[in-house]
């Protein structure tokens, strides 16, 4: 078959890849051609009813006039028309019903306008109908998803995250870690029992999971959400964490945020199956050209893995500097850069070895590189020039010596030998990628024996190596060096790719440059040419790629990368006109979204493009509550969300320009809406300013969170209850938020706890717990008890905060000095306590307050210097108040007590 014929062979229409096709004979269009020749016939396995027939046209070829034809004998001789379609759409869909049993089922072509013929992408016979386009919240879109029934789960302050071993404590601490910030939970890993508010993480066998398949056994899970509880299962740890990456999609939005919120933290109920295509789902940094820091990096870790990616692929080195250090190369020091305005810098081995860590602990390999023979200025330079490190009358300078006669080979390979050395012994993934790409004008046999040197060098420190094709051509036979598949570039020299690339058995990671390269320009944006929208991005397969040098469809022209042999792809951006973080967000995000989820989803579920732009449109409030720099462009009608925040003030109670809501709506422009706050203290609305950042291509900015901001001071200490209201042409957005004067929690106690409690730092909250001992906090520490019983004392010496809400205290209570005391507030949502002892309060500089108590024991407030409240509380003995100003008040809810009210407090 010639390569034109299996481009567009029938087969390719029935493939459910909606990017190749069945095209007819276009070279007769015009010339006497008979449109009533054309026919396309499928011919079932065995014969069955036939409900739906589905046809993808690519306008304009396409009929303007067809026939449905169906056939039930067996050899598909006789043919009856069941209707005519006359002007089909792209998307042609024509239900027949029929329940006897169809043999064969034919287009039958009568008319067109086309003067390219026909083309057919898919045509589709379904017994019943066509289900619906799989679209969800999740991407990459899982094998399997069904919406449960019922009510919502809700993530609270009492949720934990429930381990069936103590060996996936340290995994669920990171996972935790990502749910924190937004929601102000403690969020504690423990073992046990795990209950409706709880996530259970737990390792087991998944019905579901394919058999004999390593990659979805490593990595797949089952996700169970539902009012009782959230249920993750999966055979390895691997798979717990993708499952937990699931249910973080499920949430809203706001869980990305990086400051608390309101909430309600809840996900609809559903359960999913799911697993990998490819073991190999990559993104490529270039901080060889511009130079990324370590937590920019460490930010692009932790999107990568927000979409299931796993491999991050580093370009270390290249012609404009080496970023790695080599012990003993001190002028390998991360000078230079590329551009105008560019960014230069340096990894220690140190750096590296925490890169490693922090991406490990999200089930992320990284790949390094260090590119040669060529690319290869910065290290030629700092090693001693052409003169030392290239051939004899060698003129170009980015490259090594490759000539095996040559002495400067051997000089060039002693100092690869060391840097592998160096790179592999704090690098633990299998793969050390060497470049190898765009040697143009080096002698091919040459280049070949270098490529073979490197690759024997890569293999003694137990390491496998990948290189940019052509550098398969220099494997030895029969190694396990992976050929990273990109395209045919030889800088205007012949071809080199052939079938012989794809018929050794060797495994390919696909990087189609004409699909996957994200430093291309989209949607205005600047970037190389030709540019990448991002349908282009999504509207292939790593079995269908594009060889965008040859001009041809790789796997019918070449045979291949073959479908056997692909492990994965990747998609790089390359640095030349990054400058920092937001750059590359930019150009990488919303992208690399789609091309992971063909590395991971099956691909019979990521053929539908508007499918695919409606889980972006709920993927793209997640990076914008996330922070993430993404291009908010038009194709897409992004989804609006909201977040107002749980925002804090001291003991003045004053907000200084405390941010207290944030919308997230991509298609609209943050200059059509309007704002407004409503306090939540009965005092007057006012109109508020929007910070945003508007979405221009052209400086790769995207559309940002619109952010309302106020300044405002309390009447008195306590919770409060406020709303930003969001306008914009008779639409509103209403979105709560909470200003306290209650401390965040930094460690969580349920249940029981035997024996004392010692704070000593940060805010311990003792929710519904018994502590069978007394309890003692520290200078600058807190305590905030709710509905607890505690056997006391309760001692607090220079503590920031004592809160006890309908908590019961069996002992004396007693605080000197600190900042905030409340024993019930209700301004505060604060209950009332009870304490059986005395009470003690003397030194505080900021609000006492005592509303609603009942002590069995004299009170007694002295010297206190912040506003003090006593109300409504039911005392067991005297009332004593000396020393404190301002003097105590009642706030119109005079007390009782069984003994004296005496000093301040006489008249309360």
């Amino acid at each position: 078959m010639t390569p034109p014929a299996a481009t567009y062979a029938p087969a390719n229409a029935v493939d459910v890849f909606v990017h190749n096709g069945w095209t007819s004979n276009y070279a007769s269009v015009g010339n006497g051609y008979d449109p009533a020749q054309d026919w396309f016939q499928v011919k079932l396995a065995t014969p069955a009813p036939v409900y739906e027939v589905f046809s993808r046209w690519t306008s304009p070829a396409k009929p303007t006039e067809y026939d449905l034809q169906v056939s039930t004998d067996a050899d598909c001789q006789t043919w009856s028309t069941v209707t005519r379609v006359v002007n089909p759409s792209d998307k042609d869909s024509q239900v027949i019903d029929r329940k006897d049993p169809i043999s064969c089922v034919r287009m039958q072509a009568l008319a067109t306008t086309s003067t390219t013929g026909y083309t057919i992408n898919e045509f589709e016979i379904w017994s019943g109908p066509k289900p619906a386009p799989v679209v969800g919240q999740i991407i990459p879109v899982p094998v399997q998803q069904k919406p449960g029934t019922g009510q919502p789960w809700e993530l609270t302050d009492k949720s934990r995250i429930v381990v069936s071993s103590s060996a996936l404590a340290a995994m669920a601490e990171v996972l935790a870690g990502y749910l924190r910030p937004a929601t102000g939970f403690v969020l504690p890993v423990v073992t046990g029992s795990a209950g409706g508010a709880d996530i259970a993480l737990s390792l087991a066998p998944v019905s579901g999971i394919p058999q004999g398949n390593a990659v979805a056994a490593a990595e797949g899970y089952s996700l169970t959400v539902s009012s009782a509880g959230v249920q993750i299962v999966a055979p390895q740890a691997h798979g717990l964490f993708n499952g937990f990456v699931s249910l973080r999609q499920l949430l809203p939005a706001a869980i990305n945020s990086s400051t608390t919120g309101v909430g309600p933290w809840t996900a609809q109920p559903i359960t999913v199956l799911d697993y990998p295509r490819y073991a190999h789902r990559g993104l490529q940094l270039d901080p060889a050209r511009n130079f990324l820091t370590v937590a920019e990096i460490r930010s692009m870790i932790d999107q990568l893995a927000a979409l299931k990616g796993d491999r991050l692929h580093l370009h270390l080195s290249d012609s404009q500097s080496w970023r790695l250090e080599i012990k003993g190369y001190p002028a390998l020091d991360g000078t230079g850069c590329n551009g105008s305005g560019c960014v230069a810098g340096f990894y220690t081995q140190e750096d590296f070895k925490n890169l490693v860590k922090y991406a490990a602990d999200r089930f992320i390999e990284i790949v390094p590189e260090l590119e040669g023979p060529a690319h290869a200025t910065a290290a030629v330079r700092s090693l001693g020039g052409v003169a030392v490190m290239g051939c004899q009358g060698q003129t170009q300078t980015d490259r090594f010596c490759t000539n095996p006669n040559d002495p400067a080979s051997e000089r060039a390979l002693a100092f690869w030998r060391d840097a592998i050395a160096q790179l592999a012994a704090i690098s633990p993934a299998p793969i050390i990628h060497i470049g190898g790409d765009e040697a143009i004008g080096m002698p091919h046999e040459d280049y070949k024996w270098w490529i073979g040197q490197m690759e024997a060098i890569v293999n003694d420190t137990g390491k496998r190596m990948m290189g940019w094709n052509p550098a398969l051509e220099g494997y030895a036979p029969g190694s396990t060096s992976i050929n990273h598949y990109w395209s045919d570039y030889t800088g205007g020299g012949p071809p080199l790719i052939k079938p012989e690339w794809f018929n050794q058995g060797r495994s390919v990671i696909t990087t189609p440059e004409w699909n996957a390269y994200l430093d291309f320009g989209y949607d205005g944006s600047p970037g190389r040419t030709p540019r990448t929208e991002l349908d282009k991005a999504y509207s292939w397969d790593p079995e269908w790629v594009y060889e965008k040098y040859r001009s041809v469809w790789a796997q019918p022209a070449y045979g291949g990368p073959k479908a056997e042999d692909i492990i994965g792809i990747e998609a790089p951006i390359w640095g030349e006109q990054m400058r920092g973080l937001a750059t590359n967000e930019y150009m990488v995000f919303p992208r690399l979204a789609g091309i992971l989820e063909k590395a991971w989803s099956p691909k019979v579920l990521t053929q539908d493009y508007d499918a695919y732009r409606q889980r972006l449109s709920i993927a793209g409030p997640r990076w914008a509550f996330g922070g993430v720099n993404f291009g908010s462009i038009n194709q897409v009608t992004w989804s609006s969300e909201a977040m107002g925040t749980v925002t804090r003030f001291g003991v003045d109670r004053t907000l200084s320009n405390a941010p207290l809501g944030r919308l997230a709506a991509g298609s609209i422009p943050p200059g059509e809406f309007t704002a407004m706050i409503d306090w939540g203290d009965g005092s007057p609305a006012e109109a508020a300013g929007i910070a945003a950042r508007d979405y221009v291509a052209s400086q790769r900015q995207g559309r940002s969170l619109m952010t309302v901001s106020g300044s405002h001071t309390y009447p008195a200490d306590g919770v409060y209850h406020g709303t930003v209201t969001y306008s914009r042409q008779g639409q509103t957005w209403v979105v709560p938020f909470v200003a306290t004067g209650v401390p965040s929690c930094t460690t969580m106690v349920t249940g029981t706890h035997q024996g004392a409690l010692t704070v000593s730092s940060g805010v311990t909250c003792v929710d519904g717990a018994t502590i069978s001992g007394p309890v003692t906090v520290a200078a600058g520490a807190g305590l905030y008890a709710t509905g607890s019983e505690i056997s006391g004392p309760v001692t607090a010496s220079g503590a920031d905060n004592v809160l006890l809400c309908g908590t019961t205290v069996s002992g004396p209570v007693t605080v000197t000095g600190g900042t905030r005391v409340w024993l019930g507030n209700h301004n505060g949502e604060c209950a009332p306590p009870t304490v059986r002892g005395p009470v003690k309060v003397s030194g505080s500089v900021g609000q006492v307050t005592i509303d609603g108590a009942t002590v069995a024991g004299p009170v007694v407030l002295q010297n206190n210097t912040g506003s003090t409240i006593v109300s409504g509380n039911h005392i067991s003995g005297p009332l004593s108040c000396t020393g404190n100003s301002p003097a105590p008040t009642n706030a119109g809810q005079p007390n009782s007590a069984s003994g004296p009210k005496s000093g301040q407090c006489a008249g309360l």
